[in-house]
């Protein structure tokens, strides 16, 4: 970490050397592709630390952001730390996803890995232009799930401080979700983006 000296370094680094997997409890490295990655997941997922995430080259989005916190974080950067889930009262099959933004030059700019289709660099001019048009891009991906109007009235995003390495998927999403909650304007449209 300490060659990476820019955002598009890292960005770069992570998108050769980070796969979407995670670590679990009995150490096995989970990637996507594999058949128990998802029945496996709740039971077994731990909160990988930045060394190990670069050790297995494998992170869910969760573990991603936090070696995207440390690197910023350790280059001064000012960040925030996003989380966004439709909070409902049954178990569903829409994903949930945390992603790191960070500020430079009076921009804010929405950093992304762990989301193929969104990979990268994204600039915007406010930290709210970012949150909505990344919102959007959330619901627009859950509409290909099939939810229902009143189940999209449900999402809820929280900005979230770091929480303690090798926490359990409960535990992390129990930190999340009762993080601070962010209201999204839906209607704010006129978004600069590059």
């Amino acid at each position: 970490m300490d060659d990476i000296k820019t955002p598009e370094e890292l960005s770069n680094f992570m998108s050769k050397n980070i796969d979407y997997g995670y670590l679990g409890k009995n150490n096995r490295v989970y990637h996507y592709n594999d058949s128990d990655f998802d029945s496996e997941w709740y039971e077994q997922y731990i909160l990988e630390n930045s060394e190990e995430l670069v050790n297995n080259s494998y992170g869910n989005c969760f573990d991603q952001v936090e070696f995207e916190r440390d690197w910023f974080l350790k280059n001064g950067y000012e960040i925030k730390t996003i989380y966004e889930m439709v909070k409902l009262d049954y178990n569903n099959v829409y994903p949930t996803h945390s992603f790191l933004a960070y500020k430079d030059n009076d921009c804010w700019f929405w950093f992304e890995n762990a989301d193929f289709d969104n990979r990268g660099i994204h600039k915007f001019n406010t930290f709210e232009e970012l949150l909505n048009y990344q919102y959007e891009k959330y619901v627009e991906f859950l509409k290909t799930f099939n939810i229902t109007n009143e189940e999209l009235e449900r999402i809820i995003v929280t900005d979230f401080e770091k929480p303690k390495e090798h926490i359990s998927a409960e535990e992390y999403l129990n930190h999340v979700i009762n993080s601070r909650q962010i209201k999204i304007n839906k209607k704010m449209g006129g978004n600069t983006h590059e």
